[in-house]
């Protein structure tokens, strides 16, 4: 005679629960690899310390082509660092779909004699994309967030950062620079931020004091994470999903510097470098690779 197994009602219970958890878990697993519905952004926020703003600017990138030119100008050729990649406005290299912007970095033989910024060569061996906010929109206070997932390869180097918008008077560092998120492809799963700033008593334009840390907020290549930036008077803040990765206090940087330059407005940059002075080598099998942004947003 065959004994025939029987649940009781308490098993059969917990079995549902389990099986209902792991459903839950694996939406919100998933959840991670998906852009967000941008019919639901929220307009107040809470920042970490618990002040309430309300989003004063944003793009969903829900159209499809390029960027709204509105909101973004690019960056053109060689620009710095010593990067290899040229960067171009073509929809080869920056576009949106399917609800997000997606910077592409390629390995091409791409003509470039006579273009902006081909610094007299003939070719590029490398492109990709790099959009940025200046001379259309900048913001100081408050908090900037940016929802991506990050390109992946020896060599990448993505990055979401801001600049302020008086460097065309001022130069570089003196605008002050502060990078909400870098990558580089050699070291997988670390993202770094990091805040420069000119050096008090310098001669040289380009000394600066920059102040960094890093954190390993687990798969940044292959799901969404946010980057942040919280900005007040006193303090800056950077956070990826929420955990802090560096602190800036103006009461302990402040005297470092000759001009504090973080109570004016700075402009956004989004961009995917490779090689150069910290990308470094480039794997032979890096690219194509996609820097995929979700979403900007801004409150105030």
């Amino acid at each position: 005679m065959k004994r025939v197994a029987r649940f009781s009602p308490l098993f059969a219970a917990l079995a549902v629960s389990l099986s209902t958890f792991n459903a839950f878990a694996a939406d919100a697993s998933d959840a991670s690899t998906r852009v967000v519905d941008s019919k639901n952004v929220p307009q107040t926020i809470k920042t970490s310390d618990g002040r309430e703003l309300k989003l004063v600017w944003n793009d969903e990138f829900d159209g499809v082509g390029a960027p709204d030119p509105e909101k973004w100008g690019y960056e053109i050729g060689y620009i710095r660092n010593n990067e290899a990649q040229y960067y171009s406005d073509r929809l080869e290299n920056v576009f949106q779909k399917d609800g997000a912007l997606t910077i592409r970095t390629l390995k091409e033989k791409f003509p470039i004699a006579g273009k902006p910024g081909s610094k007299g060569r003939d070719f590029a061996e490398y492109t990709s994309g790099s959009i940025n906010t200046l001379g259309k929109a900048g913001w100081f206070y408050g908090r900037v967030e940016v929802r991506a997932r990050l390109p992946k390869g020896k060599g990448i180097w993505p990055a979401i950062w801001m600049m302020g918008t008086n460097i065309r008077e001022v130069g570089w560092p003196r605008c002050g620079e502060i990078d909400i998120m870098e990558y580089v492809g050699k070291e997988p799963g670390r993202v770094y931020g990091t805040i420069h700033m000119h050096r008090r008593g310098a001669a040289e334009s380009w000394k600066v004091v920059s102040k960094g840390n890093n954190v390993e907020p687990g798969n940044p290549e292959g799901r969404f994470c946010v980057y942040a930036l919280e900005w007040t008077e006193d303090k800056l803040t950077i956070l990826v999903d929420e955990e802090v990765v560096l602190e800036f206090l103006r009461s302990e940087e402040e005297k470092k510097t000759e001009v504090w330059p973080f109570d004016k407005p700075q402009y956004l940059l989004l961009n995917t470098a490779i090689g150069g002075s910290w990308g470094g080598e480039i794997a032979d099998d890096t690219c194509p690779t996609d820097y995929v942004i979700d979403y900007v947003r801004v409150y105030q």
